[in-house]
């Protein structure tokens, strides 16, 4: 078996050659096929209900479950009255309704705001909506963009405030937990690397890629070693007569 390496030992050598070279960059390709770009996910949904419990509009959110580093995700909130409009007209003769809501009572506010660490959010991590806006139009949109500094397990949350009190912002569905009783909902968001894996799968498939590279090199290091080291015997003296 050794003689049979010795003999092929430019053909193991070529071997470890390729490794060292085509091996690192076809995991980095594989690797950064291996994912999609960040999918949007719709996630929370929160209910607005005025003093007497009636649902007086929704709030929905999109954002990206994933995102790779180096990348910006888009997260999307949407706060609609859905099919239950608002009714212009005021019915009631000692309270006047400036906004037109009818016999519901507007909010004085409605407010998003967003936070996570290591999650940087432009523009601004707050918004207000426009109360009037959505009186006359039934929806009102606003987009913020996620830029991850590192990779790992993050946590964003969103918390939606209505004014006044008598009113109530309750979160009805989400990815996560809410907090207690406040309206508030914690988004689950994993940030890969570039290769859309973590980093430490791609550094073990390359560490692998090394070591049968370095492998591949020791038939030939064992007869460069021999034909150095190697002592040649030396020719005996004959004895005279």
């Amino acid at each position: 078996m050794s003689q049979w390496l010795k003999r092929t030992w430019f053909v193991w050598l070529g071997l470890a050659v390729a490794c060292a070279l085509v091996l690192p960059r076809a995991i980095d390709a594989v690797a950064a096929q291996g994912r999609s770009p960040a999918a949007t996910a719709v996630a929370p949904r929160f209910v607005v209900r005025d003093p007497s419990g009636t649902a007086i509009g929704w709030l929905n959110i999109k954002y990206p479950r994933t995102i790779r580093e180096n990348e910006e995700g888009v997260l999307e909130a949407e706060y609609t009255t859905g099919e239950a409009r608002w009714v212009t007209g005021s019915t009631s003769v000692a309270v006047p309704d400036p906004y037109g809501y009818g016999s519901v009572g507007p909010p004085a506010g409605m407010k998003v705001e967003l936070s996570g660490a290591d999650l940087a959010l432009t523009p601004a991590p707050s918004h207000e909506f426009d109360v009037q806006r959505i009186a006359a139009t039934g929806v009102e949109r606003v987009k913020w963009i996620i830029s991850p500094k590192t990779e790992g397990d993050h946590v964003l949350l969103v918390r939606f405030n209505v004014r006044p009190a008598t009113f109530k912002a309750v979160p009805i569905s989400a990815n996560g937990q809410a907090l207690g009783g406040d309206p508030q909902i914690l988004l689950p968001v994993k940030v890969f690397t570039i290769y859309g894996v973590p980093k430490a799968t791609v550094l073990i498939a390359k560490g692998a890629a090394g070591l049968a590279s370095f492998l591949l090199t020791l038939p030939a290091a064992f007869m460069l070693f021999e034909r150095v080291f190697r002592k040649t015997p030396k020719a005996r003296r004959k004895k005279a007569a």
